[in-house]
């Protein structure tokens, strides 16, 4: 091969990998369906109390620290209005307790309350409050799990069991895999 052939391909083929690659990217967010939170598989833990019961309102978050070998998790604990995957349900209360750690690059979700509001910050209009990611514009649902419903996050929020004895709420272990992020 000339130069001047390499000159002229080299480019083309740089292009036309970077638009390949862009759509492969571009179906993988748009198309491929996300996976549900399901039954989680618990991995034993610290017993850390979170709350207790009656505490929060419903559609009110927590925010705690849950210890692990390497250091502390951020996690959120949540009251819904009604039973979720992984979450805990007393009487009419129910219960959910999330990592807060984004699962597609590992930023710091927030609980969003007013969707309205919402939907000018995220350009996302939903239905009830959720969970967001403010470096990509992620969205996680808590009444499905932590499932994902927008933007670039695929996997759900690892959740953390949550036990209740007397009037208080504990953590006492987190989903298994606990995958902080997706790794892509």
């Amino acid at each position: 091969m000339k130069r001047r052939d390499l000159v002229f391909y080299l480019p083309v083929a740089v292009a036309g990998g970077f638009f390949a690659w862009f759509g492969v990217r571009t179906y993988n967010l748009r198309f491929r369906p996300r996976p549900e939170a399901g039954t989680p598989t618990w991995k034993a833990g610290p017993r850390v109390a979170v709350a207790r019961l009656g505490e929060l309102g419903v559609w009110q978050a927590r925010p705690f620290l849950y210890p692990l070998p390497l250091g502390e998790l951020k996690a959120f604990l949540l009251r819904l209005p009604e039973p979720a995957p992984g979450g805990l349900s007393v009487g009419e209360e129910h219960y959910l307790a999330l990592s807060r750690i984004c699962t597609h690059q590992g930023c710091t979700v927030n609980f969003v309350p007013d969707p309205e509001a919402a939907s000018l910050l995220y350009n996302f209009r939903y239905e009830r409050p959720f969970l967001g990611c403010p470096c990509h514009f992620g969205a996680f649902d808590p009444l499905l799990g932590g499932k994902a419903v927008y933007g670039p996050p695929r996997f759900p929020l690892p959740r953390l069991r949550l036990e209740a004895e007397g009037e208080t709420l504990y953590a006492t272990g987190h989903e298994v895999p606990l995958r902080p992020m997706e790794g892509g």
